[in-house]
């Protein structure tokens, strides 16, 4: 977390005084500076550089532990997990919080143990690489109830970044353990290819991030209410139903199959009754229009109240998409558009008709647009009309459009250029 105000002024007045009188903590023995931080609590800790310049170079030697081990996986698991269950705040010989595990000269893993049940775990590698590629199973054993010590780190949100082929089997390892594991995310494990998460009961919110090869996802996590997924669209297997309350499937990129393997069935399942949701176009168009056309007066998404829409632009047959979408959200209250030209467009000709048009819905709880990233004003003022006639007629609107063309004819000053706010139900953008 940031630091406060109140801390942010002690940092100036400490280095202020730092530059201009002699430090009187930097004179004490390397002994005695490790045994004070170790009695601080890891917020204030962080802020000891800033108060002798000697404690700048002990900050690190005071939370950290390193270690050399080129033992079995086996044996780095139980390294790790020692590290975490002798976890004690209130022992300055067990509060340690960082630990850096070192498998050989060029590959290490950091270990960090944050405030508020919060493990980062990086993997290190000093050597560029061609990835190979890796299957992983992250099992978790949350059915079987486990006795909480006092001492000892409670894991509740995981952090995982840059796993791969050598290690990810450490992290299956150790897993198996954190049995009240509720927030899991993992990030930038290249040669990543197939992900199955299993959990069972208490995994609560899911994020996966800068993984290119991953071309599967399986989830069996029944208590799941965030799933955050950035990358391309793998296939993804939901093996129970449940219902997410925030889905974003940022997926710019396009899908990682071919030939139209997901079945987007299950997938619709567990987004329908979401409150938020981030969305592509190319993922409505290719996927969940074909799958609810059949049913197009049923199928609905009555609990959503904001949606974040991802295009490549804004012409007209991509807001007849978008237009489109909406009219199965009756409840939106928020809409904010991402217009990126690097977006994911489907190659195949693609009908664009507006099946929903003989069953035409109001969006009576539509407050705010927000466009970025749209450098064509004439699709701006499409997209604004084609939304005034889904919206009452003494509605309030409030547009939000980032500026990227000439504006000195619009008479607004440095603080307006960056956003233009206007009332939709008397001027365009």
């Amino acid at each position: 977390s940031k630091p406060t105000p109140q801390e942010i002024q002690i940092i100036h007045n400490t280095i202020t005084m730092d530059e201009q009188e002699p430090d009187i903590l930097s004179r004490l023995p390397l002994e005695l500076l490790l045994y004070i931080i170790s009695f601080l609590p890891f917020r204030s800790a962080r802020l000891t550089p800033f108060v002798s310049t000697r404690f700048r170079s002990v900050w690190s030697q005071a939370l950290l532990v390193a270690h050399s081990h080129n033992g079995s996986t086996e044996d780095i698991s139980h390294g790790l997990s020692r590290f975490i269950n002798d976890f004690d705040e209130h022992n300055p010989s067990k509060n340690t919080r960082r630990l850096e595990l070192h498998f050989d000269k060029s590959n290490f893993l950091s270990t960090i143990l944050a405030p508020n049940n919060v493990i980062h775990m990086r993997f290190f590698s000093g050597e560029t690489k061609k990835y190979e590629s890796f299957c992983w199973r992250l099992e978790i054993n949350d059915l079987i109830p486990r006795r909480v010590n006092s001492s000892g780190f409670l894991v509740k949100t995981l952090c995982l970044d840059s796993v791969n082929s050598s290690t990810h089997e450490i992290i299956s390892s150790l897993v198996l353990d954190f049995a009240l594991l509720e927030n899991l995310k993992i990030c930038g494990c290249y040669g990543l290819t197939s992900l199955v998460i299993d959990s069972p009961t208490k995994l609560i919110h899911l994020s996966i991030s800068g993984c290119p090869q991953l071309t599967y996802l399986d989830i069996r996590s029944c208590k799941l209410k965030t799933l955050h997924y950035l990358g391309y669209l793998p296939l993804i297997k939901i093996h129970e139903h449940f219902n997410l309350t925030n889905a974003s499937f940022d997926v710019r990129q396009g899908p990682s199959y071919y030939n139209n393997a997901l079945d987007i069935g299950p997938l619709l399942l567990i987004i329908k009754n979401s409150q938020s949701l981030t969305l592509c176009r190319w993922m409505f168009e290719e996927l969940i229009k074909p799958s609810v056309s059949s049913s197009w007066t049923l199928f609905q998404f009555y609990k959503l109240q904001e949606l974040r829409w991802i295009d490549n632009s804004m012409n007209q047959e991509n807001i007849t998409f978008l237009i489109s979408f909406l009219k199965l959200c009756p409840s939106i209250e928020r809409l904010f558009i991402t217009v990126d030209s690097n977006t994911y467009s489907s190659k195949e000709e693609v009908c664009v008709a507006d099946n929903a048009n003989k069953h035409r819905r109001g969006l009576s709880n539509l407050e705010l647009v927000k466009l970025e990233g749209s450098k064509n004003k004439e699709d701006n003022n499409q997209l604004i009309l084609a939304l005034q006639e889904m919206v009452e007629i003494d509605q309030p609107l409030l547009v939000l459009s980032s500026l990227v063309e000439n504006d000195s004819d619009l008479g607004l000053t440095e603080d307006d250029k960056r956003f233009m706010f206007k009332d939709t139900r008397m001027n365009l953008l």
